[in-house]
């Protein structure tokens, strides 16, 4: 199931990243990216190759074949060049990355990915911004529930600066991989000072039952990422895309951003600060 979780995700990214007059080569392969770097972290890629649509039976089990496990995937600072190592790994998914510790992000670089795999390609860029001012986190009940609670931020922009923020969240410590938080994308522009704000959690293909708000034992990664214009484009069309097309009333012609050439998705550099929290304990439940 969760393989054909995969599938509907990689049509899901490549049917929303093209527009009319690229819809003709939905059957030719193409580079789906998945890919970061963050101040002092090590990079993370993630490679995939689109799905053909087909009105042919596809057996399941045969959507891990789209999964890219051979590539030639290259990091660049612009003066070092770094070969990425393709390894097994069950914290994300698909359960495949290409990382190494040579290299680590840096606040004020631009760093260049290029992909290769047979005859596919793929190229982007991104910078890593600062890391942003403190950043804090509590634990509200949601009003009217007793079992839901919410995550809410209080932060300060700059308002000497141009800047643009990300939510990313993590529930469980069974996966390495953060969630996109639901309206987490934020231009600085609606920002006056001091900002107090709800963190909603991700939204996944596989939630059955989604809400955006917590439960008394979820253990909760938070990341409050700073990002460059780019970077917010991607995530502000993804989120507002997955809002729209949850609401059976509501369509969107829009597209979700992509830097990448010859491929589609994301590659994307950010400044952050984690946080954990565990629910119970910092609503002083039993």
């Amino acid at each position: 199931m969760r393989r054909f979780i995969f599938a509907l995700a990689c049509v899901f990214i490549l049917t929303g990243c093209v527009d009319d007059s690229d819809r003709l080569e939905l059957d030719v392969p193409h580079f789906i990216v998945e890919g970061w770097i963050e101040d002092g972290g090590f990079p993370v890629v993630i490679l995939s190759r689109s799905l053909p649509l087909s009105t042919d039976y596809q057996d399941i089990d045969s959507l891990s074949d789209y999964i890219v496990r051979w590539a030639k995937v290259t990091i660049s600072d612009g003066t070092d060049s770094v070969v990425l190592t393709g390894k097994y790994d069950k914290g994300y998914f698909p359960p495949y990355i290409y990382t190494t510790s040579r290299i680590r992000g840096k606040a004020g670089k631009t760093y260049y990915l290029t992909a290769e795999y047979r005859d596919l390609r793929a190229t982007a860029q991104t910078t890593v911004p600062a890391i942003p001012d403190n950043c804090s986190f509590r634990v509200e009940r949601c009003a009217g529930s007793d079992t839901l609670f919410q995550i809410r931020a209080r932060f300060k922009d700059n308002p000497a600066e141009k800047n643009y923020y990300q939510f990313f969240t993590r529930v469980g410590t069974s996966t390495k991989q953060y969630q996109a938080s639901y309206l987490g994308s934020i231009d600085d522009e609606v920002l006056k000072g001091e900002t107090d704000m709800t963190v909603y959690r991700g939204h996944q293909l596989s939630d059955k039952d989604y809400t955006p708000y917590f439960l008394a034992d979820d253990t909760v990664s938070v990341k409050f990422a700073q990002v460059d214009a780019t970077s917010f484009r991607i995530w502000d069309s993804y989120t507002k895309i997955q809002s729209l097309s949850s609401n059976m009333f509501f369509s969107t012609s829009s597209d979700i951003e992509s830097n990448i050439t010859g491929g589609y998705g994301y590659w994307c550099g950010y400044g952050t600060i984690t946080d954990y929290i565990v629910v119970r304990d910092s609503i002083g439940l039993k």
